[in-house]
């Protein structure tokens, strides 16, 4: 139909008359007698007039008008008639618009009776009219409506609603088919200044409850002049709506917060190796510590291959994680290892070597052949050089040792954008999946103290099951992705052709190896020493020194008197392989041999205590504060670290020390386990170098050493060279 002069646009209070048309829009007279200009955009679609005679609908009434069935508008255009005569004296407000007989008596502000008394005759007759309807009589009959009459108070509230709220204060909220539109019952400026303000809840801050959030609008509205009211129930409704989109917890605050910059598909690694996820994380179980007999903490470093999610390695250690024990996962990732299941006990992960031979392409009738086999036997855990890293900035995978390890392989380091953690995705997803190891063991501890049993980490009589060391736990969790996580189906893997193939990370792994060809994994028996830092010192007749510890062995006679210039153009330094997890001894590769040899700290039979680059610094800094700095070196210092590191053990009182002294007892036994395996593998190496008569070309390890099975004619490459 054509909106003509004359005919109504209903708008936020009722009826509004059209007086003139023109290019922009149209004008109307409102209630009030006032005129507006209403353009053209603002106006809803055009449609057959109803009882109220309205050519077209304001735009801002839309929303909440569609959300209303048939019966819901003639309730609220009959409450709108009522309202309007009461106050105008026209059921449609306006005197060029009257019925016959209008204005009746008392309505109206020409007969000068109050607003109680017009609402009183209203609700009389409305009770009259609702006891003549022979449709509502009916309905009375049936049970479906109990109303018999309508009271002035009733009559009053619409008019006060009508005047708070405009039409929308008429609506009977029953009759909608959804929710309340809020773009109709609420102020655009309430809205912007609710989004503004649950928009600051990323993550960052502590979160709030509603009534805080009202506070903080109301702060907001007034600072820029608004003082209007707003409907209680529907700015509730709304804020409740607003911080379920946002999250009610800080995590997914952040987690929502961080959508803005995420994409909008998989990564683009089609082969494995091409980018290797690492990340550490707080072990939400307790571990027992055998040198305190208390429980402690401990954290998880984990590699994953992104294109086929294998965990390439996992470690284990002590918090906080330093860049040594990220140069040491590296280690891990290189390694091809093995974990054997007898019966019903497994070993930890053994390094297992490289075979030279590469599986067949696999067939879609085989992919799920690996969920379908014993677990009896040797289960492999793939090594290789990655072509890049991917971190967050954590202090350990920016530090300069780390990437010095990285530079020596000449691997590319990809950082997460700050407070980014979907950046790196793939392992952040790992650490959920971690949860169904850890709940297994006793001492889980829950994401956050609301969480916690009131018996856990309990080591007394109260306990409920002994806790497991952090050996044990290393173990588990390994068991866990040999045994568990390798060989279950994972939704985000797909390869083409198979699409609808469920596949899990060690098939991918095996079928993406079929299609790259051959992996080149450096795999000297020495590859260790590689991984850790190198300090220069100068070989005198009593060893070398370093950080007042002296170091000597027979293999360092040969270089006490090594002239200016051997080992570097500067001096007559020698380079020895430092581990700062384990001070008591460090490593010299002998050039004539090749072979790196232990060489100890000549106090280290005295020992009592772990002693680790942190025990012994505060060792050598209570030395100097009781003695003074002078009895380091008056060739006292030996006895005198030793004696001072008992003491800090045996009398450690304060709480931050013993976790210190904790942290150290697992370094330095890790740190052994990692020495005795890459010592085992250089003694073996030299045996398959001079094979006793009779040996065969395959030569095993026996069962209680490092694991490496390696071929008789392969030689160990120099890794200088590759």
């Amino acid at each position: 139909m054509v909106l003509e002069i004359g005919r109504t646009v209903l708008v936020d209070d009722g009826p509004a008359v059209v007086t003139s048309l023109h290019v922009a829009g149209v004008t109307v007279r409102v209630l009030d007698g006032s005129s507006r200009v209403v353009e053209w955009p603002d106006l809803d679609q055009l449609r057959e007039p109803n009882r109220a005679d309205a050519g077209a609908v304001i735009r801002r009434l839309q929303p909440l008008w569609s959300c209303m069935s048939e019966a819901g508008k003639e309730t609220t255009l009959d409450r709108l008639e009522v309202v309007l005569e009461i106050v105008t004296g026209f059921r449609r407000g306006h005197a060029e618009l009257a019925d016959g007989g209008e204005p009746r008596e008392p309505f109206g502000p020409a007969w000068g009776v109050s607003l109680t008394t017009r609402c009183t005759r209203m609700a009389a007759l409305l009770t009259d009219e609702l006891q003549n309807d022979r449709g509502h009589r009916r309905r009375l009959d049936a049970g479906s409506s109990r109303r018999t009459s309508v009271s002035a108070s009733t009559v009053y509230n619409w008019v006060v609603r009508w005047r708070q709220d405009g039409l929308v204060g008429l609506v009977d909220a029953r009759q909608l088919r959804g929710r309340v539109p809020f773009d109709v019952v609420l102020s655009t400026e309430f809205r912007s200044a609710a989004a503004l303000v649950v928009g600051q809840l990323d993550g960052s801050t502590s979160t709030v409850n509603i009534d805080e959030l009202m506070r903080r609008i109301r702060v907001r509205m007034l600072a820029v002049g608004l003082d209007e009211p707003v409907p209680q129930r529907a700015s509730l409704q709304y804020l409740s709506q607003l911080m379920r989109e946002r999250g009610h917890t800080t995590r997914s605050q952040r987690t929502r917060s961080l959508r803005g910059t995420t994409g909008y598909s998989h990564v683009p690694v089609v082969r494995i190796g091409e980018v290797v996820a690492i990340d550490a994380t707080r072990a939400d179980v307790l571990v027992y510590d055998e040198r305190s007999g208390k429980p402690i903490s401990v954290e998880i470093l984990t590699a994953i291959d992104v294109a086929s999610r294998v965990v390439l390695a996992l470690r284990v250690v002590a918090r906080s994680a330093d860049s040594v024990d990220a140069s040491l996962l590296m280690y891990d990732v290189m390694r091809p290892m093995s974990q054997l299941v007898e019966g019903t006990t497994y070993r930890d992960w053994r390094w297992a070597g490289i075979p030279e031979g590469i599986a067949p392409p696999f067939t879609p009738a085989v992919w799920n052949s690996l969920e379908d086999a014993t677990l009896q036997g040797e289960h492999p855990i793939p090594g290789l050089t990655p072509d890049a890293i991917r971190s967050d900035h954590g202090s350990i995978f920016v530090s300069a040792a780390f990437e010095d390890v990285l530079r020596k392989f000449q691997i590319d380091l990809l950082l997460s954008r700050g407070k980014r953690p979907t950046d790196n995705a793939h392992v952040e997803r790992w650490h959920e999946t971690l949860q169904r190891a850890v709940q297994q063991l006793p001492g889980y501890k829950g994401r956050n103290p609301s969480q916690r049993g009131s018996a856990t980490g309990r080591i007394d009589a109260g306990a409920i099951e002994p806790l497991v060391t952090a050996t044990e736990l290393q173990r588990h969790l390994r068991a866990f992705v040999a045994l568990d996580y390798h060989r279950t189906w994972h939704q985000g893997l797909v390869y083409p052709g198979v699409e609808l193939e469920r596949l899990t990370p060690l098939s991918l792994f095996d079928a993406l190896h079929a299609v790259t060809g051959r992996i080149h994994v450096p795999q000297d028996p020495d590859l260790l020493y590689e991984f850790l830092p190198v300090r220069w010192g100068t070989v005198g007749g009593s060893g070398v020194e370093f950080h007042n510890l002296t170091y000597d062995a027979p293999v360092l006679d040969g270089f006490r008197a090594v002239r200016s210039g051997e080992f570097r153009r500067q001096d007559s330094a020698v380079p020895f392989f430092y581990d700062p997890h384990d001070v008591s001894r460090i490593w010299f590769r002998d050039p004539a041999t090749g072979t790196v040899v232990e060489v100890p700290w000549r106090g280290a039979h005295l020992l009592s205590a772990p002693m680790t680059d942190a025990t012994r610094d505060r060792a050598i800094g209570r030395i100097r504060a009781q003695r003074g700095a002078g009895m380091l070196k008056r060739g006292a210092a030996t006895e005198l670290i030793a004696r001072e590191l008992g003491a800090l053990s045996t009398n450690a009182g304060l709480k931050e020390w013993r976790a210190q002294l904790a942290a150290a007892q697992l370094r330095v036994e890790q740190s052994r386990r990692d020495h005795d395996e890459a010592q085992a593998a250089i003694a073996e190496a030299a045996s398959l170098d001079n094979p006793a008569p009779g040996t065969s070309d395959f030569v095993a390890l026996p069962e209680d050493s490092a694991g490496l099975s390696v071929y008789r004619d392969d030689e160990w490459p120099d890794l200088r060279e590759l």
